[in-house]
């Protein structure tokens, strides 16, 4: 899969097109990544581990809020919200998270020695699948490791739009530093706090056609919204860590990576997965 080319090599590099918008905004979009049948293959493993065909644990799958709160009756994949560490788990999403058309322009950005720190599949049921208020990924992150930032993927299964609700950023507002995040008021995800003090009317809706992938800076300022729709809006989200980063201990929690491409430092060696999936997280 690419995973040790040299930077000349790489063939889906950044354009001078996509570094500026990187640096001025915080994130930039391809389009025509990955096919419908490529991503029709990660929807049914997350399909299949949704509904109790595969293995997985259970702590990292979550239901949506307001069918675990009994607001709402839904049963099977439309009672879904995500599954968190896929690629801990599953060959596919593992595969997907080393494919060089995002590992390429993370390259870029990051170095050539990549972690993947997260990989989640989320569903956005029609008419109850809920958004997420503004926040910044760095925020959950910045107890457990010393870097300047990570780089997220996004990856869109079905399209995107405003009415099954899309991403919205708040474009260079990875510039301004970390706010503080307060919990949320009422039924929302489990794994999700609000950015305080978040400017709401400098968001920016990102709507992209199924098989586009949205690059961004995990400090920018992002959100969406609720699906409308009678469509689904599932997506399906990496995360990438540059090998140099150091671990901080967390007396709570520490989060698993995975060898991505590259070389393995010792700040991170000795928590870090590499080509085995594993049976079970270390304790």
């Amino acid at each position: 899969m690419g995973t040790n080319t040299t930077l000349e090599e790489r063939k889906f590099r950044l354009t001078p097109e996509e570094r500026a918008s990187w640096d001025e905004n915080g994130y930039f979009v391809r389009h025509n990544v990955f096919t419908e049948a490529e991503n029709d293959l990660l929807t049914q493993v997350a399909d299949a581990i949704a509904l109790g065909k595969i293995p997985f644990p259970d702590h990292r799958i979550f239901q949506n809020a307001l069918v675990r709160d009994g607001k709402v009756e839904a049963s099977g994949v439309h009672a879904m919200h995500s599954i968190h560490q896929m690629n801990l788990y599953s060959p596919e999403f593992l595969e997907r998270t080393r494919d060089p058309r995002l590992t390429d322009p993370v390259v870029d950005i990051l170095g050539p020695d990549l972690l993947g720190l997260n990989s989640l599949y989320i569903w956005k049921p029609p008419k109850i699948g809920l958004g997420f208020p503004w926040h910044q990924d760095r925020w959950y992150t910045r107890p457990q490791f010393k870097t300047e930032t990570t780089v997220g993927t996004w990856t869109a299964i079905d399209p995107s739009d405003i009415e099954n609700g899309c991403l919205y950023v708040i474009p260079g507002s990875h510039k301004t530093g970390i706010l503080e995040h307060a919990e949320l008021e009422g039924s929302q995800q489990q794994e999700f706090r609000q950015a305080v003090g978040a400017p709401d009317e400098d968001g920016v809706a990102v709507e992209v056609p199924q098989g586009s992938v949205i690059f961004f800076d995990n400090r920018i300022l992002h959100k969406s919204t609720d699906n409308k729709t009678k469509r689904f809006r599932r997506c399906n989200v990496a995360h990438y860590l540059s090998a140099k980063a150091e671990r901080v201990h967390h007396k709570n929690y520490m989060r698993p990576v995975m060898w991505v491409r590259g070389k393995i430092y010792p700040t991170l060696s000795d928590g870090v997965y590499r080509d085995t999936l594993p049976s079970a997280e270390p304790k």
